[in-house]
């Protein structure tokens, strides 16, 4: 292994951990083709002999989609301190609350319920809480499904996809709800989910128990960026251990042309 823990995997040693958006997969690989180059590679973590995919979805599923056989990823080890698994909180804006809860509580598997909660701080840790939501009136409501624990990620990704499908979401890691009201005029709820743990991720990515897209968060201190890789190179007929040879050598020419550098700082990235 190089030091970027940079390799090449075969695609279908990859597993998702999320649902991914198809448009966007689409988009990506129409941009893929056209640059030739895959840019930055997929996170990703080892776990029971295989490869769960914890960022970068939607460019593993769009080289997929065009049937090419290998990725390059950087793995990282799930247990780091250099591997942070948050959840984002999800704004609703732009409809009534009555609309909301409506979205969530006809969908089709139905028996999901909410119900305002009994206190300002309320206990959210029971199996069969999905998430919170707090109104403009700072009025907490708790969503829950079925008391089945192992059908838990259906619901909550219906229920994501619900209120998904009604009205454009913002991810924030704010949870002021005054504050989110002073930026989003129209803003209507925020959805809060509870903890997941790392352990909980891989394992339900394993059992192929998705999680709705957006909810999770992994902060990654030394992701790698930056880097190119040629998609002739992954559809080459070379194999596995050519590949990696490949790699392992064009990092090794990165470093001796000074081209590697390792920054500490947060830094902001002002996309196209």
């Amino acid at each position: 292994m190089n030091p970027l823990e940079l390799c090449v995997l075969d695609l279908t040693q990859l597993l998702h951990h999320e649902h991914y958006d198809n448009r966007r997969v689409e988009r990506l690989s129409d941009d893929l083709q056209k640059a030739n180059m895959l840019r930055s590679p997929p996170i990703v973590a080892e776990w029971q002999g295989k490869y769960v995919i914890l960022d970068g979805a939607t460019r593993a599923s769009a080289l997929n989609k065009l049937n090419c056989p290998h990725v390059v990823v950087q793995i990282v080890k799930q247990d780091s301190q250099d591997t942070i698994l948050s959840t984002w909180n999800h704004i609703v804006h732009t409809i009534d609350l009555g609309d909301l809860f409506g979205a969530i509580e006809n969908i089709p598997s139905g028996n999901i319920k909410i119900s305002p909660a009994r206190s300002l701080e309320p206990n959210i840790s029971s199996p069969e809480t999905l998430f919170t939501i707090v109104d403009r009136d700072k009025q907490m409501y708790i969503v829950q499904g079925s008391e089945d624990y192992s059908l838990k990620h259906l619901y909550l990704s219906h229920a994501v996809n619900a209120y998904s499908r009604i009205t454009n979401v913002v991810r924030t890691l704010d949870s002021d709800v005054q504050s989110i009201q002073n930026q989003v005029e129209s803003f209507t709820a925020l959805v809060k989910f509870p903890a997941f743990t790392m352990q909980a991720v891989l394992t339900s990515a394993i059992a192929h128990k998705l999680l709705p897209a957006g909810v999770t968060r992994f902060l990654i201190t030394n992701r790698v960026i930056g880097i190119n890789i040629p998609l002739n190179i992954l559809f080459s007929n070379d194999s596995l251990s050519q590949k990696n040879k490949w790699l392992n050598q064009t990092i090794k020419t990165k470093y001796h042309q000074n081209k590697v550098r390792h920054y500490t700082e947060p830094v902001i990235i002002v996309e196209d």
